[in-house]
C-alpha cells in the first residue's frame, strides 16, 4: 500500500496499557519523530525489528508519556508491511493525543479491519483466518471462541485446499479422457468416478450440516422447565442460574407467563426458560400461560420435566398418561430428600422412552443439581468439546452449498449419458467456488462487506 495508517488497536475507555499501532512504508519514520531516547542521540538506522525500546513519546518539545516502541519489519509482520507499536499508559485522552500526533506527522486514519485487509492482501492469511480473527474478538462464549481459533488456525482453509486437490485430480482424469480418447489408455471407470464426486459432496453436505448445527447453538439453545404447580421448577431454575430470578411461592399459578434468563452453560449460550405450571384451571389468564408453556416445551431443544416426588401419585399411570412429554426429556425428580413411599424412579425408567433421562434432585439441598447440569450439557451434544462441530461464516456456507449443488448436477449429467466434455463443466463450476474459500476474492464490495465488521484499530 502507498500510504501509512494509524490507530487505537486497544478497547476503548481507560486502562493500564493502550497501544497505538501503524503500518505502512513510512511507519517508522513517523513514529521515529515522536520518540526521544533515553541514550541521547539514537539514529533511526540504530532500531532493530523486534527489539523493545523504552522511550519518550514526544510532541516537539512537550513530552507525553514513557513508552515501550517495538517495530516490525515487513514483510516480517502482521501486515506484512513495515509496522509499529507504540505501547503507552491507558488513558484515552493520551492515547487519543498521541494519535493526533502520528497523523500530523504523514499518517492517515486506519479504517475498520484495515490492519487485517492488509494482512489478507499482503498474503500474510487467507480470508477464513481473516474472518476468523473477527470472530475471535467478538466470541460470546467459551464454545464460539474455540470454533474461532480452530478457523483461525486453518481448519477450514486445509479442508477446502484438501478438497480443491480432489476436484482437481478428478478433473484431470476427465480432461485425459477427453484429450485421449482415440489412444490406447486406460481410465478409472464410470462408477468409480460417481463415487469420488459422490464423496467430496458428501463431504460438503456434512460440514453444511455441523455448521448449522453450530449456527443453532450460537444463537442461544433453549432449555424450558415444564412442569405442574409447585414442583420446584422457579426453585430449579434459580438454582442453576445461580441467582433468583423466578418468584417462588406455595400458592399454585404463581409463575403466569414464561420467565427466561440467557447465560452460559459449559461456556455455551442457552436461555432457559421457567414456564407456567400446567394444571386444569378456569382462571382465563391463568390458562393463557398453560397454553404458552405447552408451546415453549414443544419447541424446547432441551426439555426439562420436573415432577415431585414428595406426593402420592400413581407413578405408572402418570409415565402412562405423559409418554409423549417425557420422551427425550430430562425429568428432573426433585423433592427426593422427602420423597413419598410411592415414588420409585423404575415407574418411569423401565418404559424405556427414548431418550429420556432421569435425575433425582433436590432443591433444598442442591443433591443431584451438578448431575442435572452435566445431563443438560449432554442433551445439547456434549458441549464441553467443540470437537464436532464447525464455524461457516454466510460467505463459505454459500459457496459450499454451490459446490454441493455442481456435483449433483454432474452426477444427473452422468447417469443422464452426458459425454465428459458436458459434466466437466460442473466440476470447473465446483472448482471456481472452492477457490473462493480460501480468499479468490478480488472485488471491493465483498472485501468491504467482511472487513467493516472489525474495530479499527484491527
Amino acid at each position: 500500500m502507498a500510504d501509512t495508517i494509524a490507530a487505537i488497536s486497544t478497547a476503548s475507555g481507560a486502562g493500564a496499557i493502550g497501544i497505538l499501532r501503524l503500518s505502512g512504508p513510512e511507519a517508522l519514520p513517523i513514529a521515529y519523530r515522536h520518540l526521544s531516547f533515553f541514550e541521547g542521540a539514537f539514529p533511526l538506522s540504530s532500531i532493530k525489528p523486534r527489539n523493545a525500546y523504552t522511550c519518550r513519546f514526544v510532541d516537539g518539545e512537550k513530552k507525553l508519556d514513557q513508552v515501550v516502541f517495538i517495530y516490525f519489519a515487513g514483510p516480517n509482520s502482521f501486515t506484512g508491511e513495515d509496522l509499529c507499536e507504540i505501547h503507552t499508559h491507558g488513558n484515552p485522552i493520551l492515547l487519543r493525543e498521541a494519535l493526533e500526533c502520528l497523523f500530523r506527522s504523514g499518517a492517515r486514519p486506519a479504517k475498520q479491519g484495515e490492519f487485517t485487509k492488509r494482512a489478507f492482501l499482503n498474503g500474510k492469511i487467507d480470508l477464513n483466518e481473516a474472518e476468523a480473527i473477527g470472530r475471535i474478538i467478538g466470541a460470546r462464549s467459551r464454545f464460539e471462541l474455540e470454533l474461532a481459533q480452530k478457523n483461525a488456525f486453518g481448519e477450514i482453509s486445509r479442508l477446502a485446499s484438501n478438497l480443491r486437490s480432489q476436484l482437481i485430480s478428478l478433473k484431470a482424469e476427465c480432461e485425459a479422457e477427453i484429450d485421449f480418447s482415440t489412444e490406447d489408455l486406460t481410465f478409472e471407470s464410470l462408477e468409480e468416478r460417481k463415487k469420488r464426486i459422490r464423496s467430496i459432496s458428501a463431504i460438503c453436505s456434512n460440514l453444511l450440516k455441523r455448521s448449522s448445527d453450530t449456527e443453532t447453538l450460537l444463537e442461544r439453545s433453549r432449555v424450558v422447565l415444564y412442569g405442574e404447580p409447585n414442583t420446584g421448577k422457579s426453585s430449579l431454575m434459580n438454582l442453576i442460574l445461580g441467582r433468583d430470578r423466578s418468584i417462588i411461592s406455595e400458592i399454585p399459578g404463581t409463575t403466569r407467563d414464561y420467565i427466561s434468563e440467557d447465560f452460559l452453560l459449559s461456556g455455551v449460550p442457552i436461555r432457559l426458560i421457567d414456564t407456567a405450571g400446567v394444571r386444569e384451571t378456569g382462571d382465563k389468564i391463568e390458562k393463557m400461560g398453560i397454553e404458552r408453556s405447552e408451546k415453549e416445551f414443544s419447541q424446547a431443544d432441551v426439555r426439562l420435566f420436573v415432577i415431585d416426588v414428595s406426593q402420592k401419585n400413581d407413578w405408572d399411570k402418570f409415565a402412562e398418561e405423559n409418554r409423549s412429554k417425557l420422551e427425550g426429556a430430562i425429568v428432573a425428580a426433585n423433592k427426593s430428600d422427602i420423597r413419598d413411599p410411592s415414588w420409585d424412579p423404575e415407574y418411569i425408567l423401565k418404559k424405556n422412552y427414548p431418550g429420556t433421562v432421569l435425575v433425582e434432585v433436590s432443591c433444598k439441598s442442591r443433591q443431584g443439581l451438578d448431575t442435572l447440569v452435566s445431563e443438560i450439557s449432554f442433551k445439547l451434544q456434549g458441549l464441553e468439546s467443540s470437537e464436532d462441530y464447525v464455524l461457516l461464516e454466510e460467505r463459505n456456507r454459500f459457496h459450499f452449498s454451490s459446490i454441493t449443488r455442481s456435483l449433483e448436477n454432474c452426477l444427473t449429467l452422468m447417469e443422464e449419458g452426458a459425454p465428459a466434455e458436458i459434466y466437466i463443466k460442473e466440476i470447473d463450476s465446483a472448482l471456481e467456488q472452492i477457490g473462493e474459500v480460501n480468499g479468490r476474492v478480488d472485488t471491493e464490495e465483498i472485501l468491504g462487506r467482511i472487513f467493516s465488521k472489525f474495530c479499527v484499530g484491527k
